[in-house]
């Protein structure tokens, strides 16, 4: 595939799971009962004002765990509202019901739920929040969530590189395993973003990535007996890196080690087809003030600059990760790994630096500050754990899934649970 084909379908996977910019989560859950598939809740629409519900035929509303309420007819859309810890429903042809308690679940019989305007296999609930809100969760099994996951991480990808599709397969099945209940708190398991895993629904299911969730099924990737934090990301450049490299809060674990993406007996890399392989960024003054006055205080480590005397690296990792040292209107601020990304930003707005590991770096002094920027990199993402533009690499030249996984994530074992 051209690389600007390979980098727009990985857009959406560059991210999670994983670049906690807090500490990352705690040891995975222990593994489900064999033989039964889980159920997962993936949160849809978040503490929102409203929500539209519906289905692609007939479809009941009820109380959770009660009778029917209603029932709505083929392409009609409900909307859901919150009023004192109550829920009420309204169709656009003036049917109501409610006020209600407890939450409320929609349900078409063998088909498709909608929430807004996207469709979604299982069921919905509508959870009434405080402040009158409502949430919409998506309530279905681990493999149907996954046929919505997988496309959305990986991209669409051809026949030819299925191997590298069971990969990720695996992966984000083996992080759902992992921290299923982990959000108990907010009556769901999981975001449907970056903040776990993208899921898109129904709409964006492909044919290969729907063979290659069921050509893996219930297959997880464990470290004794647990599964594994099964991080991934785009492109790690030539390398993975250490969790402990990436985030220096984590403790070293035994599977999440550094290993070379190198072709055996060349000088390429598995990831050279992505075009963040290697990169260059550069600010001029008042670009890199203008970055840093949106950073430093939304990250706690400091007031909006007016001069930058010092960037420098102070450290570099053996698996190739950096720390930053800025000083800023006198003050040295250490920016640590992976943390680096989310302060030294290309420019001001959502996108984060390419990666923390840095070959270069070379600031140009002007009457005692810092004029110009230029840093040079490597890879795309966090670079633990699989590399996904390597995983698709290595499916090229023939590798299998298993192999994939052995290759990125160190010692681990690949269990079928059910």
């Amino acid at each position: 595939m051209k690389r600007a084909l390979l980098v727009a379908a990985l857009a959406v996977a560059s991210c999670r799971p994983g670049e906690p910019s807090q500490p990352a989560p705690p040891t995975p859950a222990p593994l489900p009962p064999a033989g039964r598939e889980p159920t997962v809740r993936i949160g849809i629409a978040i503490d929102t004002q409203e929500v539209r519900i519906g289905g692609s035929v007939d479809f009941e509303i009820a109380v959770a765990g009660g009778d029917a309420l209603a029932r709505g007819r083929a392409g009609d859309a409900w909307t859901v509202r919150s009023r004192d810890g109550r829920l009420e429903a309204r169709a656009a042809d003036g049917r109501s019901i409610g006020p209600v308690d407890g939450s409320l679940r929609i349900r078409a019989e063998g088909a498709t739920t909608t929430i807004g305007e996207r469709p979604y296999r299982g069921e919905v609930l509508v959870l009434a929040r405080p402040g009158d809100r409502v949430t919409a969760v998506n309530v279905l099994a681990l493999e149907a969530y996954l046929l919505g996951v997988v496309p959305r991480e990986l991209g669409r990808r051809p026949p030819s590189e299925i191997e590298a599709v069971k990969a990720q397969a695996v992966a984000a099945r083996t992080y759902a395993v992992g921290n299923l209940g982990g959000r108990g708190a907010r009556e769901f398991d999981f975001y449907a973003t970056v903040q776990d895993q993208v899921y898109g629904g129904f709409g964006d299911e492909d044919s290969v990535s729907t063979r290659a969730v069921e050509e893996t099924r219930g297959v997880v990737a464990t470290w004794q007996g647990r599964p594994i934090l099964a991080y991934y990301s785009s492109t790690c450049g030539g390398r993975t890196a250490n969790i402990e490299d990436a985030w220096p809060w984590r403790s070293p674990l035994p599977y999440l080690r550094s290993v070379s993406d190198r072709v055996a007996g060349s000088d390429r890399s598995y990831c050279e087809t992505s075009n963040r392989f290697r990169w260059s960024v550069r600010w001029t003054r008042r670009q890199l003030l203008d970055v840093l006055a949106q950073t430093m205080p939304a990250t706690g480590r400091g007031q909006r600059p007016t001069r930058v005397q010092r960037v420098q690296i102070s450290e570099r990792s053996a698996s190739g990760t950096v720390s930053v040292s800025l000083e800023a209107d006198g003050t040295e601020i250490r920016l640590r790994a992976d943390s680096l990304r989310w302060v030294l930003r290309p420019q001001p707005g959502p996108a984060i630096l390419n990666s923390a590991r840095l070959t270069d770096l070379e600031a140009e002094h002007e009457d005692g500050e810092v004029s110009g920027l230029r840093v040079d990199g490597m890879g795309w993402g966090h670079a633990v754990g699989m590399c996904q533009v390597g995983a698709i690499g290595r499916a090229r030249a023939g590798q299998s899934y298993r192999d994939i996984l052995l290759a990125y994530y160190s010692g681990i074992e690949l269990d079928t649970l059910y």
